[in-house]
């Protein structure tokens, strides 16, 4: 059992929590982070300027809530560009104990769901890494299409990554 509520209205101690015990799992795979980005004061302040994002249309970010409490997972729906564009950039990460559940499928249903409906978007892109194979067929369980490979696409854990590029567009 889980549910998808928008960051802004997610309590950030529980953010906090959920990326410390997730630490050392997510750094291959994102910035490198001070310490300060695991407390609770900066996901009070993330949750604040998510807020506004939402408001101002440029960013909508998620949490998956486990069992009415625990955050599991995160989902992003980030670099919002609007006029004739109307795409944005997906990014999720999902704690390793709910791995293979089929969570991070419906979550990433639904909030696609938002995307082209709600949200208005015509485009959403994902970037993946080569090695990381789950991620790469959820992607495409989902209907993304592979557009080909950027290479030293990130900075990521302080290297320069490749990454495969994926789109979904609306029907």
């Amino acid at each position: 059992m889980f549910e998808l509520v928008a960051l802004h209205e997610t309590d950030p101690k529980r953010v906090a929590h959920f990326l410390e015990i997730n630490r050392e799992r997510f750094q291959p795979f994102a910035p490198t982070r001070t310490d300060h980005y695991f407390t609770d004061r900066h996901w009070r302040e993330a949750c604040k300027l998510a807020k506004s994002e939402w408001k101002e249309d440029r960013a909508y970010r998620f949490c998956i809530i486990h069992k009415g409490e625990e955050v599991i997972g995160k989902v992003d729906l980030d670099q919002i560009i609007r006029g004739p564009f109307q795409s944005a950039v997906l990014g999720y990460m999902l704690d390793r104990r709910h791995e293979g559940q089929s969570v991070m499928r419906r979550a990433l249903d639904d909030v696609l769901d938002l995307a082209f409906g709600e949200f208005e978007l015509h485009r959403v892109q994902a970037a993946i890494m080569p090695h990381n194979e789950r991620s790469r067929t959820l992607i495409k369980r989902l209907g993304f299409r592979e557009i080909g490979l950027a290479e030293r696409h990130l900075l990521l854990d302080g290297e320069w990554k490749d990454h495969i590029l994926y789109e979904k567009i609306a029907r």
